[in-house]
């Protein structure tokens, strides 16, 4: 089961954190405890982390960092940019809810392995989001796929 340790203020509460993680642990068959911090920043702060840890002079939607099996558990971090995942939602005529939801679930599957650097990996990572998605009662948008 994975486990969201949140670092300050989250526009998602705890329910549908709680949510999100037991429809992620249930498709992708995650039993033992998975410990992942999570950041909800601006896009300052992310554009920072994408320079530093990426390489990439830009701000983005969302950055993870897998650790493997870490202490106590902890697998890897995430952090969601809060004004990417506005301008996106409106973009994508959705709610903001759904848009976090989706970018921490593609956050979370990439601290599990998953990628999309070729098409068969594009289409095992489209699909396995999407059924998270409709698991959690949202319909699953267009993806737009950067490596």
């Amino acid at each position: 089961m994975i486990s969201f340790n949140l670092e300050g203020k989250s526009p998602l509460d705890s329910a549908q954190l709680e949510s999100i993680s037991k429809a992620i642990s249930e498709i992708i068959k995650i039993e033992k405890v998975a410990n992942i911090g999570l950041a909800f920043v601006d896009s300052n702060t992310i554009k920072e982390l994408n320079s530093k840890y990426a390489g990439n002079d830009y701000p983005t939607d969302v950055l993870s960092f897998e650790y493997g099996d870490g202490e106590e558990g902890n697998i890897g971090d995430i952090a969601i940019c809060n004004d990417i995942a506005i301008s996106q939602a409106k973009e994508n005529n959705i709610s903001l809810e759904a848009e976090l939801t989706l970018l921490l679930v593609h956050g979370v599957l990439h601290i599990l392995g998953y990628d999309h650097q070729d098409e068969d990996q594009i289409a095992s990572l489209d699909a396995i989001q999407s059924d998270i998605m409709k698991k959690l009662n949202y319909e699953y948008r267009d993806f737009k796929w950067s490596h």
